[in-house]
């Protein structure tokens, strides 16, 4: 079955560019133009991705996207020519699982729309049955459920993503190469702060119910995820480093 994709920006000619490329890849791309069209269609139908320009006539990308999130649990990448570093970051801490910049490689676009789409279905290098308790936090692969203390965490795609690979290779220090690398399938460039953004949101999400630290920061090195001796135990099929 096709993967349905929404495109919602306001740029006609690079929608229809973007839409007859991704349907010769065997997609089928749905395009609004209009953003308020573009919301009542991903509320009122299913897709498995949503690509949104921030950059809107009449209204507050950032708060499009927000709404967005409060309707759809999918992945959802960010396309746009505004490369403020504010952006960005912004973008990430609410609920983008990527952000791109126009113009865009039609490849590099093809190539991250799958990775998310992958990652939202479980399909990655991890099997989806796989459940790791370590902390007092329990991950579990198959229902993308995150619980500290019997709470639940509502963490967007790429957040998941990146506490599974940290928890899995917990007690070991992982670079940001290795983590951008193994969750998003693509090298750290120098400016792309997007991991240590996920691993900050993270860190606020846990801390809202558990102020003991989880996730360390090892300068020069990357990041690892501290376990508790008398509170850890992993049970994860297949796993690999």
């Amino acid at each position: 079955m096709k993967k349905k994709v929404l495109l919602i920006d306001h740029d006609v000619a690079l929608t229809l560019q973007v839409k007859r490329y991704l349907e010769n890849e065997g997609f089928d791309v749905y395009i609004c133009n209009n953003v308020i069209e573009g919301f009542n269609e991903a509320n009122n139908n299913q897709y498995n991705l949503i690509i949104l320009d921030i950059v809107t006539p009449n209204l507050d990308g950032f708060e499009l996207l927000k709404s967005l999130k409060a309707i759809y649990t999918g992945p959802l990448m960010i396309l746009t020519a505004r490369d403020e570093h504010f952006d960005r970051i912004y973008a990430l801490e609410h609920g983008a699982d990527d952000y791109l910049l126009k113009p865009v490689n039609q490849r590099e676009l093809l190539a991250r729309i799958k990775v998310n789409i992958r990652r939202s279905v479980g399909e990655g290098r991890q099997t989806s049955t796989s459940n790791i308790n370590i902390n007092k936090i329990h991950l579990s692969r198959g229902t993308r459920e995150v619980y500290c203390d019997h709470n639940l965490l509502e963490l967007t795609g790429s957040e998941f993503e990146v506490l599974y690979f940290l928890m899995a290779n917990a007690g070991k220090i992982n670079s940001k190469e290795s983590i951008s690398k193994s969750v998003f399938g693509r090298p750290v460039t120098y400016y792309d702060r997007s991991i240590d953004m996920h691993i900050s949101n993270i860190r606020k999400k846990i801390s809202q119910h558990r102020e003991q630290p989880h996730i360390k920061t090892v300068r020069g090195l990357g990041y690892t995820f501290l376990l508790e001796a008398s509170h850890h135990h992993v049970n994860v099929s297949a796993m690999t480093s």
